[in-house]
């Protein structure tokens, strides 16, 4: 009997010992679509925290989750939401998801379409109420596929698309009638992501269901969901546990010193574009209902499939650039989701549709940290050259200087693309053609951080315009003289401050002496500097897409019509003193001031610094 017992004894010993070493053996088995195990992830990602300083932070705060499938793999908290009073990250946190909104309105769309009350395709004006729009310069039907792909024509808008205080915020119909852009371009033409189109979408989503888009999403994507620690109203009133933790985070700038920026509580009234915030628990609950087959989202499975189905290419390949309002990023393997950026920080959304796997980040600083850098690359890889060769394969080089679309190109803010301006070489030095006018960039540069591979678009023979991600790079042959007829603007005023100086000091010793002209030849210099006053105030107000006051934009544009007229008297009477007899100056004194005023009465022509809207 003794001898029974031991060797049952060691027999199951013999198991458990059998037992744990598959169980380690399964978990070396566990490798991400990188290549890494997942034992490989989770140590280089904590290695990125042990290497904190806790009285000179690198990073805020981070939260990390990676599943696949239905089985969450790693979840990671990082850092304090509020390093003063030393509130860690956990699994309360609650972080603004920015962007990941969208996706909302977007799986909201495809469920109507499931339904057949929504038809993609068709003119959103037959949904929307009589007379919605504007300031539309195209008659050609906007439709709910030209919101997904953001190709509806309009501008970045230039009013604000947030407040600070709950009273501010608006109806969605009356904020989104509030900060209506320009439509620049024809639908179909030209891709720029647009929150304003996004949020609009919302408001679609709003007339054809009946309901509130705030009621539709809790009830057909939230509840099903149990995602009881999200809000997407732009005040988070709709959960109160998302509004009182949302509080007590704070948000920070991290570099060579810490900066506290407050709990930067912003209230996004185009609230579909970016006003979600809630936990990484309920963030990673939402990616995985994209990975399960049953689509819990849809009544048939098969819309959920034709949601992931490329709705925009690159160039004339199969490489898709957008599904249905989810963006595609290629790695080793293909991935779909979004990203999000607030005032209060960043957020990503990213998953595998073959292995199923997904990760979720989200981190308190609205220029974002070393974690939401490198972790996407660490679970999906790099993209390399040898990925999509389509036969070509020939290196081209591209030069000048490129814009991107999504910016403003009518009105006040006009100047602010020729401030965002590309130069070639830095899109890449080493571009390939691989046919079917897809592109192939190799460059540690501008877009892209790690030196792989990296997909552009070619939408014209001579490279003049580039598809990259969520926008196109267009080619300006003139940047270079549009740049210099800016900084010749500043240049000009600040010769003009120059010689009201000298001239204050004249007068001061005595030795001043009026000739034919000099009070509007000075009047022109004054008229000068104080159109570049009022730019700089005015550029101020939109220098963090924060969008001008239409009350500013109406002073500023009144002002520099006052200050143009001014200088075109002040121009004229130069040209006629210098022609007069009775002239005290020599005729370069005048020809520069006349030419002063010229040349700042064109620059604030052509970049439209006069415009304001009038109703």
């Amino acid at each position: 009997m003794k001898l029974f017992r031991k060797l049952t004894a060691v027999l199951c010993v013999g198991i458990m010992f059998s037992c744990s070493s598959l169980t380690a053996k399964a978990d070396e088995l566990i490798r991400l679509p990188s290549g890494k195990n997942l034992d490989e992830f989770i140590t280089e990602i904590e290695e990125k925290n042990t290497m904190n300083d806790e009285d000179e932070p690198s990073f805020a705060s981070a939260e990390i989750g990676v599943f696949r499938g239905d089985e969450i793999l790693y979840t990671g908290y990082f850092g304090q939401t509020d390093i003063k009073n030393h509130i860690p990250a956990d699994e309360n946190s609650v972080y603004e998801w920015g962007s990941i909104s969208k996706t909302f309105v977007w799986v909201s769309a495809m469920q109507l379409w499931e339904k057949g009350l929504l038809d993609l395709d068709k003119d959103i004006r037959e949904y929307l109420p009589d007379d919605f729009f504007q300031h539309l310069s195209y008659d050609e039907p906007i439709t709910m596929m030209n919101l997904m792909n953001h190709n509806a024509g309009w501008q970045e808008t230039t009013r604000p698309i947030e407040v600070k205080n709950e009273s501010e915020v608006l109806p969605l119909k009356e904020a989104l009638q509030a900060i209506e852009p320009v439509q620049i371009n024809p639908p179909n033409k030209v891709m720029a992501y647009s929150n304003y189109g996004a949020a609009v979408a919302g408001y679609v989503i709003e007339c054809v269901s009946g309901m509130d888009y705030c009621e539709y999403v809790h009830k057909n994507i939230l509840e099903p969901l149990g995602m009881e620690h999200t809000s997407i109203n732009p005040t988070h009133s709709d959960n109160d546990f998302v509004y009182q933790q949302r509080k007590l985070s704070r948000s920070y700038k991290t570099g060579f010193q810490t900066i506290d920026l407050g709990n930067r509580l912003h209230y996004i009234s185009a609230y579909p574009a970016g006003a979600a915030a809630g936990t990484l628990s309920d963030l990673i609950t939402y990616a995985q209902a994209f990975v399960n087959d049953d689509a819990p989202l849809f009544e048939n499975p098969e819309t959920q499939k034709f949601m992931f189905e490329g709705t925009s290419f690159y160039g004339e390949s199969d490489i898709p650039i957008c599904c249905h309002g989810f963006w595609c990023d290629e790695y080793t393997v293909r991935t779909y989701g979004h990203n999000g950026a607030t005032n209060a920080g960043q957020a990503n959304m990213m998953f595998d549709l073959d292995s199923k796997t997904g990760l979720v980040v989200l981190v308190n600083e609205p220029n974002g940290n070393i974690f939401m850098e490198d972790p996407q690359y660490m679970v999906f890889g790099e993209l390399t050259p040898e990925k999509y060769n389509f036969g070509k394969n020939e290196k081209i080089s591209l030069s000048g200087y490129y814009l991107p679309s999504r910016a403003v190109y009518s009105g006040m803010m006009k100047f602010m693309p020729y401030l965002m301006a590309v130069p070639a070489d830095v899109i890449g030095e080493n571009i390939n053609d691989t046919g079917s006018n897809v592109l192939q960039a190799i460059h540690d540069g501008h877009f892209q951080k790690y030196d792989t591979a990296m997909i552009l678009g070619n939408k014209t023979s001579d490279g003049t315009a580039l598809q990259i991600s969520s926008e196109e790079y267009i080619k300006d042959k003139f940047y270079v003289l549009k740049l210099f007829l800016l900084v010749l603007y500043f240049i000009i005023a600040i010769v003009s401050l120059y010689m009201i100086r000298i001239r204050h000091k004249l007068k001061k010793f005595g030795k001043w002496q009026k000739y034919s002209g000099s009070a509007t030849v000075f009047s022109g210099q004054a008229a000068q500097i104080s159109s570049v006053i009022i730019f700089l105030v005015s550029f101020t107000f939109f220098s963090d897409y924060s969008g001008i006051p239409i009350s500013a934009e109406r002073i500023t544009g009144i002002l520099q019509i006052i200050c143009m007229a001014v200088m075109i008297i002040s121009a004229v009477c130069a040209v006629v003193s210098m022609m007069s007899k009775k002239k005290k100056l020599p005729s370069p004194y005048y020809i520069i001031s006349a030419a002063g005023s010229i040349i700042s009465v064109i620059t604030i022509i052509y970049f439209e610094m006069y415009r304001f809207e009038i109703a």
